[in-house]
Formats: structure tokens, C-alpha cells, sequence
């Protein structure tokens, strides 16, 4: 199993207020161009990107000074691109804007007649004012309540709706002329599409398609620039997104990715989406240099965007000279790509969609159809890619089965996978492959043996228990290593797309029989419910390393050591080389361990905190073992010094072993014990409670190993134990348990 160096990077993503965030890849900022400029010194090189689902990470390849080949057939997302390439204006958006409002509809402008539909009156003042949005439960025929902030007398929130409300919303109806031409604008009345682009239609109020259509429509009848019409495009583009009903409340920012109506929903005011989407436009980026294929972008760095499938580019490829690929693996989304369609057709007319348009007829999607997605593209490009010719993939919203998918359909591809690294609660899966041509006889020894193995090295090096995705991950990369990920049960004879739909299969299946109860690993924390949910462990006796949280504790501290104040990114990006692969820590285990040893003084940067330097914690445990030693003594013990402090001897009950640390590292500790674990006491300082609990949280063995008895006591507590006369050894279990271990520090309890 490979451990290649594949480093995250926590400044967050780049894409913060976006047109469209909510379906778009989250890529983390500056990954992509760590990558390039690591594997490809080269600047000017260039790169493919087989399936252009984020237009974040086109644009940080260009900037970084590569020329990035993007191949999409979605005309949303290609137009989300060209916007951000050459982004506009405020002023020139708000020009655009300007013409849209001034059009005529009848005896009135069409910004008046579009406000008039969602007003509302204030409940305080009785002003009439624009309702920022209202609120309905699915299936319902009239909205239950309004937000709006009045600026007459200045109360705003959410408040039930009034009969006014609800007259209003009843004027629309669920069929008529602007229904009919939001659909014909998709399919005509003849096409099989028709009944689909209904279906999608279906997800938008009568209210949302009637300001949807006149604002639309105005878009022929306007006499425009060709750049002010774009604008205009853009900004219907937002409102389109803000018009359907699945604008979840309160959880507004949820990622929708079925065309499922929430139980409760958002209607927004339609103007004010139009108002909003000016700034998320108009952003303040730079351009950049954006050409359409056959015409290379500047040698300087720069995105050639090819408007179509890889299907109808590969016999053109020979033309430039490929140095890597680079990838958002696109993840299925019914939701975006059926809107897609529908809003390309609003937008642009029918012909807009093209191909594209077959979305419209799939409504559901399985993780074996995805790996035969995935493996098309990826099987024609290969076929005209040079040996060796790296391709680095980013999931941003890993499960086990969209990771299992991209791994078997690359592999199958002859994609061979260098190496894997996953970050479970950030949804981060970082994957690196080399374009192999033939694929040597896997080994002699059953993929069931490789994939036990690869788990057991697995949990092994990182010496806890360990989450599925990890297990599988392994897995996947050591049969690939092996030449043996997509190999088995593969009928040569079979369509391709059927050979990758059994790949997965059978490879969901071998896992599935690995970790079966009756296999050689137990689970913690999972039940009978799916292998995907709790952590694993081996059945077997065996010698684990340190935890990796420990280990990585120890990292941060030997770096704070070094350097009393370091910035996030560049302490996350050390501990990612550190601790490369299926070890890559957690962001959460690491401001667990920031939150115990240093403070945020300025945003993004910690520094240490003075009682934790090095000097001071040697001095907080000699006066530990000092103070214990003359408490045990008072007390009546006997009092010995080992590697530990030992009370022994009041009344011939069983010794007391004290372990005085400044850390929270436990598992030598808790391994290396020859007593009973209610024999033992940790002895830590105060702000490594949070951390403790934190650890025991990550690791179920080790919150298994400490509820045999263990107990701990804080520095804090133990000077006060030295300062008390009512201690004795019949009370002294009470006292020890007054203080106890919590993510939040307590008030130190009256002895």
C-alpha cells in the first residue's frame, strides 16, 4: 500500500458566496495548486480536466500558470466558468440590472410589476413593504408566514402570513401560458423530454414561474450589448436557483441533491435574488485568460474550455502535450443537473441543452451506474495519454461509495492509484493515479487475503480504531498495487460499461465479506446497521504503533516548541507531511489539540500558551510528584518512586500508582500497566481535559480501556488536595472523583 504525500491545505473554501455554491464541488483553496506546482515545475504545462464540475479548480490552475484543458457538456457550469473567468463589474452589473427594470410591462416597469408580487404590509407600522421571502410547508396551497425588515419603523424577522398574503399567492395558478412556455422553451410539445422537464417544473410555485417568464422574456425585447445581455443571463441564473422550492427552513444551506420539496421551504422574493446576486457576480477576482477549443490559452497559464463530451475531443488530443489530469470528481446530482437543463433551456432555448438534455430522463442514479460514468471518459482519455501520466482526483463529499466508484472506474481504466488520503468529517478524499499501459498478472493469493491484510497494516499503523472509509481505501489501493482491484469476475466478452458495474460490485462485495461479524475484525460502535458506521479493530492479538493521536500531539507540540507562534495553514500542511496517507489527521483532532495547548490570538494564527512551554510544564510535574509524595505521606501512605509515584500500605488496601504527565498521551500509559485499572490515576493538567475526552470520543478502545477504573486528577485539584486536612484514606475515592474530566472546565468543587 502506497503512502503518497497529498497535502490539505485549512484556509477554507474559496468559493464562500457563490452563484450556485450549493451544488458545486468544495474544494479547499490552494490544494489543486500545491499540487501542480509539486508535480509539474514546468509552468505552462499542459493539463486536462476530464469532467469540469468546479470552475474553482479551472481557475486555480490557470492562475497558478498552467493551461488547463476543461471538457464540459454542462452549459450551466461552463457558463458559471466563463463568468468567473472574466468577471464584471459592479457598475456594469448594475447597468444590466438597470435596462431589466426599466422594460415595460403594460402601462407599468417590469421592476415595479415584479416587486408588487411579494409585497407584504409590517405588522407594527402597517406600511406596505417587499417580503424578503415566504414560507411554506410542502404540498401546502398557500405560504404560513413572511420574513421582511420594514424601513419605516424597522422590525424585522418572521411573521404569519396575512389573508392579504395568502389572496396573493392563490392569483397564480398551476397551469396556464407561462407555465406552457417555461416548458416549451425545454421540450416541444412532441418530444419524450416533455413529461420530464414537467416533472422538474414541478418544483417551483406558480407565483416563481409567472416572475421567472416575464423577466425572461424581456430579455428578447430589450436592445442590449452583447456583454450586458451575459449580465442580465447571470443574474436570471441566480433567481432561477432562488425560484424553486428547495430552499430548506431553517436548514436554508443545505446541499439539495434529489428533485424532493423539503418538508418546510423558502419562497424568495425574486427581485431581491436579482439585487443579491450582484455582488457574488462581480466579486473583485481578476480575470482570466479564457479561450474555446481548438485555441490554446497564453503559455502564461490560462483555461481552453472544450463545450462538449470527451467522446468528440479524444482523436484531437494529439494536437497539445498533455503533462497530468486534474479532477472535482463530479458527484451524481439529480437535483443540478436536471435544473441545469431546465435553466439552460429558460436562458438560451432548446438547442442550448443539446445532448445534455438525456439528464431530464434519469431520476435515479446507484453508485454502480457512476463507476461506469466515471469510467468512459476516463477509459477514452487514457487511450491518448502517455504513459505515467499522473491524474490527481479530489472527492469534496466522500461516502464509501462515491470514493469506491471513482478508485474502480480510474483502475479500470488503467489508471493505477499511487496513493489515497481522507479527512471523514471535512468530506475531503484526495486521490493520486499514473496512466499505466498493461497490467501484469495479479498474484498468485485471493483478493480476500490482500484486502484482510491491507486492513489489518492499516489499523496497525495507525493504532486505533478505524473508520470504513479508511478500511476500504486500503483496500482499494493495495488491489490496485497489485493489479487486482478490477480484475476479478470480469467477463472479457461483456460491454465495458457492464465490466464496470461488476467491478464495483464484487469489489463492495469482498469488503463486505471481510468485515462480516464472522470475520477477523470486530466493531465498535456500529451494531447491525451498515459497515460503514463505527470503527474497526482486529479480532487478533496484535502490536499496535502509538495512536495516531497521539503522535500527532506530540507533532504540534515539538512544533510549537520550535516556534512559539504558528499560522493554521502552514502547521496543517506540516502535519499532512508528517503524516501522509490514510494517517492525514483530522482538522477536528487538530483544534482539539490547539484548544488544549494554545490560544487565537490573531485570526488564523495560535500561539502557545506560557504554562505550556516546555520549562513550565517540567516544572508543573517535579511539583506534582512533590506534592504528591508529601500528601501521600500525611495521609498515611507508604510512598515509593518508580517510573510512577506509589501509595501504598494504609490499611493494606492496594497500592495507588499516580501518572503525572503535561500531555494528554495516554496509550503507553494505559498498555504498559501491570495493576488493575482502578489502581491507576492520570495526573494531568486542567486544559488537557477537553482533549482527553476529544481522544476518547475518536478512539472506542481506548474509552473502553479507561471505563475498566482508571481515574484522572488535574494539577489544579491536586494542589488543593495538599492544602486540605479532610483528606483520609477511607474518603479519598470521594475526593478524587469531585473534579472529573469534561470538554468544558468546571468550577473547581469546595474539598
Amino acid at each position: 500500500m502506497t503512502t503518497s504525500n497529498l497535502v490539505y491545505l485549512t484556509q477554507g473554501d474559496t468559493q464562500g458566496q457563490a452563484v450556485l455554491e450549493r451544488y458545486l464541488p468544495r474544494l479547499h483553496h490552494g490544494a489543486a495548486a500545491h499540487w501542480l506546482s509539486a508535480t509539474l515545475p514546468q509552468k505552462g504545462t499542459w493539463i486536462i480536466d476530464p469532467f469540469g464540475a468546479s470552475p474553482q479548480l479551472a481557475l486555480e490552475a490557470a492562475q497558478a500558470g498552467y493551461r488547463i484543458l476543461v471538457i464540459s457538456n454542462n452549459p450551466i457550469t461552463r457558463f458559471l466558468l466563463e463568468m468567473m473567468a472574466t468577471p464584471p463589474t459592479e457598475e456594469e452589473m448594475q447597468a444590466a440590472l438597470a435596462d431589466l427594470a426599466s422594460a415595460r410591462r403594460g402601462d407599468e416597469r417590469l421592476e415595479q410589476h415584479i416587486r408588487s408580487l411579494y409585497t407584504t404590509h409590517c405588522d407594527q407600522c402597517g406600511a406596505e413593504v417587499d417580503a424578503q421571502a415566504f414560507l411554506w410547508q410542502r404540498d401546502a396551497l398557500t405560504p404560513y408566514a413572511r420574513k421582511y425588515a420594514c424601513p419605516h419603523c424597522g422590525q424585522e424577522g418572521e411573521f404569519p402570513a396575512t389573508e392579504a398574503d395568502i389572496e396573493k399567492a392563490r392569483r397564480f395558478s398551476l397551469v396556464g401560458p407561462h407555465r406552457a412556455r417555461a416548458l416549451e422553451r425545454v421540450a416541444s410539445s412532441g418530444d419524450p423530454n416533455r413529461i420530464h422537464a414537467e416533472e422538474a417544473l414541478d418544483t417551483y410555485l406558480p407565483r416563481a414561474v409567472y416572475a421567472l417568464l416575464n423577466m425572461i422574456n424581456k430579455l428578447d425585447g430589450i436592445d442590449l450589448e452583447a456583454r450586458e445581455s451575459i449580465y442580465l443571463q447571470a443574474l436570471l441564473l441566480a433567481a432561477c436557483d432562488r425560484g424553486n422550492n428547495l430552499w430548506r427552513t431553517p436548514k436554508e444551506h443545505i446541499r439539495p441533491k434529489q428533485l424532493t420539496t423539503p418538508p418546510r421551504f423558502i419562497e424568495y422574493n425574486l427581485w431581491l435574488a436579482l439585487e443579491t446576486a450582484i455582488p457574488l457576480w462581480a466579486n473583485g477576482r481578476p480575470a482570466t485568460p479564457l479561450t474555446y477549443w481548438p485555441e490554446g490559452p497564453p503559455e502564461s497559464g490560462g483555461i481552453c474550455l472544450y463545450q462538449g463530451q470527451v467522446k468528440d475531443l479524444t482523436t484531437q488530443l494529439d494536437r497539445i502535450p498533455v503533462g497530468a489530469m486534474i479532477a472535482a470528481i463530479p458527484r451524481p446530482n439529480q437535483a443540478y443537473w436536471t435544473l441545469s437543463a431546465l435553466w439552460a433551456g429558460w436562458l438560451w432555448g432548446r438547442e442550448a441543452i443539446g445532448p445534455f438534455i438525456k439528464v431530464l430522463r434519469r431520476r435515479r442514479y446507484d453508485w454502480a451506474w457512476h463507476t461506469a460514468a466515471l469510467y468512459s471518459p476516463l477509459r477514452r482519455l487514457a487511450n491518448r495519454l502517455p504513459p505515467q501520466t499522473p491524474f490527481f482526483g479530489m472527492i469534496t463529499e466522500n461516502e464509501a461509495g462515491f470514493d469506491a466508484a471513482a478508485m474502480v472506474a480510474a483502475d479500470l481504466a488503467n489508471f493505477q492509484l499511487e496513493g489515497v488520503t481522507l479527512r471523514l468529517k471535512e468530506g475531503q478524499t484526495q486521490l493520486l493515479w499514473k496512466k499505466v499501459e498493461e497490467r501484469p498478472t495479479p498474484p498468485e493469493r485471493q483478493p480476500a487475503s490482500t484486502v484482510a491484510e491491507a486492513i489489518r497494516q492499516t489499523i496497525i499503523a495507525r493504532g486505533e480504531p478505524t473508520p470504513y472509509l479508511h478500511l476500504q481505501a486500503a483496500a482499494l489501493d493495495t488491489l490496485s498495487q497489485e493489479n487486482a482491484l478490477s480484475a476479478p469476475g470480469l467477463d472479457p466478452q461483456a460491454p465495458r460499461t457492464a465490466q464496470a458495474h461488476t467491478a464495483y460490485t464484487s469489489t463492495r462485495q469482498l469488503l463486505m465479506d471481510t468485515l462480516a461479524p464472522s470475520g477477523p475484525f470486530v466493531r465498535y460502535q456500529g451494531g447491525k446497521s451498515s459497515i460503514e458506521i463505527g470503527k474497526w479493530w482486529p479480532k487478533a492479538e496484535i502490536e499496535p504503533e502509538q495512536s495516531l493521536a497521539d503522535r500527532v500531539e506530540m507533532a504540534v507540540v515539538n512544533l510549537f516548541q520550535a516556534e512559539n507562534t504558528l499560522p493554521l495553514t502552514g502547521l496543517d500542511a506540516s502535519l499532512c507531511s508528517q503524516f501522509p496517507g490514510l494517517q492525514t489527521p483530522d482538522a477536528s483532532l487538530l483544534q482539539a489539540i490547539l484548544s488544549s495547548y494554545a490560544e487565537e490570538r490573531q485570526p488564523g494564527h495560535w500561539t502557545l500558551r506560557e504554562n505550556d512551554t516546555a520549562a513550565a510544564r517540567r516544572a508543573d510535574v517535579a511539583e506534582m510528584f512533590r506534592l504528591l509524595e508529601e500528601t501521600g505521606k500525611e495521609t498515611g501512605f507508604t510512598v515509593r518512586r518508580e517510573n510512577t509515584l506509589v501509595w501504598e500500605g494504609a490499611q493494606d488496601g492496594a497500592p495507588l500508582y499516580f501518572y503525572v504527565i503535561a500531555s494528554s498521551i495516554l496509550g503507553r500509559i494505559i498498555h504498559a500497566a501491570q495493576h488493575r485499572p482502578e489502581q491507576g490515576i492520570i495526573v494531568l493538567p486542567g486544559s488537557r481535559a477537553g482533549l482527553v475526552m476529544h481522544k476518547r470520543e475518536r478512539n472506542p478502545r481506548l474509552d473502553y480501556l479507561l471505563e475498566g477504573g482508571w481515574r484522572f486528577l488535574k494539577f489544579r485539584y491536586v494542589r488543593r488536595l495538599a492544602e486540605s486536612e479532610r483528606i483520609s484514606p477511607e474518603n479519598l475515592a470521594s475526593h478524587f472523583a469531585l473534579d472529573p474530566l469534561s470538554h468544558e472546565e468546571a468550577q473547581l468543587p469546595l474539598l
